[in-house]
């Protein structure tokens, strides 16, 4: 009885299946990730040269992660939405930009004070640990958040000298969010709105607007500098913009357990560097403003506390808070109060 071929034969397809599942562990898993912004600033860099380089590292190379850029999947308003239609597995979920389906997560820009750099971080982790609402927010839009990134805070670029943020009684500044524009009409400006880039820069060019209340890049973005060279800025003055990073809940479900805690481990590993990119980015970006002909001053501790009265940012969250609930939104105001505890001044 010849049994050589029969055997050769079974040892031949037993090699081809080593060498499919060898190729198919070599190619792992590719997730492509969609941002509103072009890769350059410290968000974008954070993202892909920290987070997702860790990714790869802890997963030993099976997750890879397909990066798109400046909008080329989706804009700002429509991150969720391409999720939704398969478009793209992980994106940045920027609060602002999605009101309707994160009425929760709307309650982190109207605080005008806030924690930097590495307590920051640690505030934040703290938050989403402590005020599970938050997550579930996310879940019911059909995302699983992996990290939250943050970005510069908020600085006042005026047209004309500032000696302190009283000076902006009377004069018409712009901001998108509709927080900062209830604390600009606090301190008795007149705030108002306007496409972001070239109607604004205009704006500004023909003295419409007297002054921008906006993150330190975006304004640099714009060239706000070149027609409101005047600004106040202040590390405390955090925007409570938040980028949490989330991916579709449906393809977190389908990787695999050690792909998730790749995740996990990743994250962790990043937020130890997160901390560390804020100060030094802080300090790169007053620098830039000051080569392009900034004439800046940081606002002391003192004039910061003066603000935060001057805005009466708490009694604008309370009253937002309560609106929210008689428009339905269960639970609004029992989250602002654990955000309280964690946001506020003690």
């Amino acid at each position: 009885m010849n049994i050589r071929k029969p055997t050769l034969l079974m040892l031949a397809a037993a090699a081809a299946a080593l060498l499919l599942s060898g190729t198919a562990a070599a190619a792992g898993t590719i997730l492509r990730y969609s941002d509103h912004e072009p890769y350059g600033n410290m968000r974008t860099r954070f993202i892909n040269d920290v987070f997702f380089k860790n990714v790869e590292a802890e997963s030993q190379g099976r997750l890879k992660i397909e990066a798109h850029w400046g909008g080329s999947i989706a804009k700002a308003h429509n991150e969720l939405q391409a999720v939704a239609d398969g478009k793209t597995d992980l994106i940045t979920a920027v609060p602002e930009y999605s009101l309707q389906q994160l009425p929760l997560h709307q309650l982190f820009k109207g605080f005008m004070i806030g924690p930097v750099g590495g307590q920051q971080v640690q505030t934040l982790r703290r938050i989403y640990a402590d005020i599970p609402e938050l997550t579930a927010e996310y879940q019911k839009n059909g995302v699983t958040p992996l990290i939250i990134a943050t970005g510069y805070p908020v600085a006042f670029f005026s047209t004309k000298p500032l000696k302190n943020l009283n000076d902006i009684k009377g004069q018409t500044w712009r901001s998108a969010s509709f927080w900062h524009r209830d604390f600009l009409k606090n301190a008795g400006a007149m705030p108002t709105t306007s496409r972001w880039g070239e109607e604004t820069y205009a704006k500004l060019a023909s003295g419409e607007m007297h002054g921008l209340m906006v993150n330190i890049d975006s304004a640099i973005d714009i060239k706000a500098y070149e027609h409101a060279p005047y600004a106040l800025v202040s590390r405390d003055f955090w925007l409570g913009h938040i980028y949490p990073v989330v991916i579709s809940s449906q393809k977190w479900a389908q990787l695999s357990e050690a792909d998730r805690a790749a995740f996990r481990r990743a994250a962790e590993k990043s937020y130890g560097e997160l901390g560390r990119i804020m100060d030094e980015s802080y300090a790169q970006i007053l620098q830039t403003a000051r080569d392009k002909g900034v004439n800046l001053r940081e606002l002391s501790p003192e004039e910061v506390r003066e603000w935060a009265k001057t805005s009466n940012y708490r009694a604008v969250l309370d009253s937002w808070a309560a609106e929210q609930e008689r428009a339905g939104t269960a639970g609004t105001t029992a989250v602002l109060q654990k955000l309280k505890k964690h946001l506020l001044p003690q």
